[in-house]
């Protein structure tokens, strides 16, 4: 026959795994500070129960998110009181959403520098400075100037496009 704290340490790894397996089908990303709350939640305080630190808690929650290839946002005392935090528990969507993805600003270098090529084949001339404002106007990029100009420098080589 198993001991108390086997059975509670084995049943809260349950809990973690299944957790984070929901999660990777939905989202692709868990927060800490949600899945404690879920957790904790879900495991109901008693004697057999393991006592558990928060930062134990999230160490197992991160360590089985990295080794099914999820992101892990640590974000435990990020949010506001626990009132809203359970209410937010409650709601259909994620009460987090993963960071944006932001536009691939390659691409974007490849169809302006492209279209060059295509209107002006022997021609194409455009300044570094006007390949910088269109890319900027098209994805919204907050990138440095010089991080954009070195990433359209090397898509010129590659396309044959000269720059001014």
């Amino acid at each position: 026959m198993q001991e108390p704290k086997d059975v509670a340490a084995r049943r809260l790894s349950m809990i973690i795994e299944q957790y984070v397996e929901a999660r990777k089908h939905r989202f692709g990303f868990v927060s800490t500070d949600q899945a404690a709350r879920v957790i904790r939640r879900t495991l109901k305080p008693g004697p057999s129960e393991p006592a558990l630190s928060d930062h134990d808690l999230d160490d197992m929650v991160a360590a089985l998110a990295v080794k099914n290839g999820l992101a892990v946002i640590f974000d435990r005392g990020v949010r506001g009181p626990a009132d809203s935090a359970e209410a937010d528990l409650n709601r259909k969507e994620a009460t987090m959403r993963a960071p944006t993805e932001t536009p691939d600003v390659a691409r974007a270098v490849d169809t302006i520098l492209g279209g060059q090529t295509a209107l002006r084949p022997q021609t194409a001339q455009m300044s570094m400075s006007a390949v910088i404002s269109l890319l900027r106007e098209r994805t919204g990029t907050k990138r440095s100037d010089a991080d954009l100009e070195g990433l359209i420098a090397k898509k010129a080589a590659v396309l044959n496009v000269h720059l001014s």
